[in-house]
């Protein structure tokens, strides 16, 4: 299928710019906005050391909210502006009340964690120094306990950090009565010997200036205990995690034939291509443009496409569904879905979500990819903070199901807020630039071609991504200018790599 599916740590995002806001009142009997602490689980550490230096560290240490649910937006207005970091305050329904900036903050690494966000300093018991190091945070790992019965039964913030270059939107954070498990950052190799020592682990600076975190709740101080381990690393099995429950079940799954309202359409955008390179193969003298596409949903409805099969027929009738508040209230008729039992697919494939085509510098195409067909996901969190959007997919009854060669049903749901990346790399999926003479041409990523899909809007469905051809016979290389502030391919992605 060429899809290049990335559970990466997600990308998360702030915009004061397009966040609603309310001006803050002077008014000294305002709550202060929630915070964070650092909740130690025991009162000791213990060390196994195993050969050269390698080591496993037993001590548990977790980052919890106070004061309400913590919430950080990272965003940017346009590929042409800069990523900014806010904190999100809400009433007890929900609402938005204010949206505080965080400048200063240092820019995210490439996962979209804050980097360098924990200290950890391991001294002897004297204080005298041995090994420091920082680590970067995710407040959305999926290791999420409840600390007290305050908050929400389950999680509610995306699971995870993300990461797209062309992420716009992502949401960080943790609920009121819950916290998220994080580890001392020691570096893979600890070089002492067995003895009893001390771990300080801090919340560093800016973040406790900017987030208000109490001196008493950003750091933690436990006695250590180095022991000689007798094996290697042991992996421990361990229960599935409590946060990875489904939603409850629609009360009515039919939806009269029709068209819905406009709060129910989804919008499907075309992003520019990325993740591209020159594949000279020697054996046959071919040359492959290779790339990765994505194309994702703006919402404010979900995506959703179900098909449905006669056991006669080897082709499904597919329907696409419309939702408001969680209930399917009208569908169209949407083409077709075939299997594909090509090796690497083996699934159903829904053909008319995306198109990709090489245009040369007049605009005029000049090679088509052969990928036509589609099983739709949710791979990349694109923007979280827009109208409708699905923090956690995965865990709501709505998941995509692309069902082997005998199913009778099959769903495919792309949820508000994300997009679905497949990489073009097999000959006839990328594009063959073997004869194509050098200079510029645009990857053209169109989206919905022939639409079949209901949407809000098509203004959105085509990106075109600039590269430059270069090189001669099996050596043929590509350049790639940055698109707005985002250089995909020279490795400055910002905090979306």
């Amino acid at each position: 299928m060429g899809r290049q599916r990335r559970i990466r740590t997600l990308a998360v995002v702030l915009s004061a710019v397009l966040l609603p806001t309310m001006a803050t009142q002077a008014n000294a009997t305002i709550a202060p906005p929630p915070s964070v602490r650092l909740i130690s689980g025991s009162d000791t550490a213990v060390v196994h050391l195993y050969r050269n230096g390698r080591y496993e560290m037993h001590f548990s240490l977790y980052v919890a909210a106070t004061g309400g649910s913590f919430e950080l937006w990272r965003q940017r207005a346009s590929y042409d502006d800069p990523v900014t970091l806010s904190q999100v305050v809400r009433d007890s329904g929900g609402n938005i009340t204010n949206t505080l900036p965080l400048p200063g903050l240092p820019e995210s690494d490439a996962s979209g964690r804050l980097p360098a966000f924990l200290t950890s300093e391991f001294t002897k018991r004297n204080g005298t120094p041995i090994k420091d190091a920082s680590r970067a945070f995710c407040p959305n790992d999926w290791q999420g306990q409840r600390v007290d019965d305050s908050g929400p039964t389950t999680p509610t913030f995306p699971f995870f950090c993300w990461t797209s270059p062309f992420s716009r939107g992502m949401v960080l954070g943790i609920d009121q009565g819950w916290s998220t498990q994080v580890r001392p950052a020691l570096g893979q190799h600890l070089r002492v010997d067995p003895g009893t020592y001390q771990l300080t682990v801090s919340i560093a600076e800016p973040y406790r200036t900017a987030f208000g975190v109490a001196p008493d709740d950003a750091a933690v101080t436990v006695p250590v205990s180095v022991v000689k381990g007798s094996a290697g690393p042991v992996t421990v099995r361990k229960a599935n995690d409590a946060t990875m429950k489904s939603g409850s079940p629609t009360e009515r799954a039919s939806a009269p034939i029709g068209t819905p309202p406009d709060s129910a359409l989804p919008d499907i955008e075309a992003l520019p291509a990325w993740g591209i390179r020159v594949e000279n193969r020697p054996k046959s003298g071919r040359a492959y443009l290779d790339f990765g596409a994505t194309a994702w949903n703006a919402g404010p409805g979900p995506l959703v496409v179900e098909g449905f099969r006669d056991p006669a027929s080897p082709t499904m009738d597919a329907f696409q569904y419309f939702y408001e508040n969680g209930e399917p209230v009208n569908k169209l008729p949407a083409g077709t879905l075939a299997y594909d039992s090509r090796n690497g697919h083996q699934h159903w494939h829904f053909k008319d979500f995306a198109a990709y085509s090489l245009l040369d510098s007049s605009m005029v195409k000049v090679v088509d990819s052969g990928k036509e067909a589609f099983c739709l996901a949710p791979t990349d969190a694109i923007d979280l903070t827009v109208t409708g959007a699905e923090w956690r997919p995965w865990f709501t009854d709505l998941s995509s199901a692309c069902g082997d060669e005998g199913a009778l049903w099959i769903r495919e749901v792309l949820a508000t807020g994300w997009g679905d990346t497949y990489a073009q790399y097999r000959p006839g999926q990328s594009f063959e630039i073997t004869d194509l003479p050098n200079g510029t041409y645009y990857i053209r990523v169109l989206a919905n071609p022939d639409n079949v899909l209901l949407e809000g809007s098509s203004t959105n469905n085509e990106a075109l991504r600039m590269v430059k051809i270069h090189g001669k016979p099996g050596q043929r290389w590509v350049e790639v200018p940055p698109y707005g502030l985002v250089d995909t391919e020279g490795g400055n992605c910002g905090p979306f790599c």
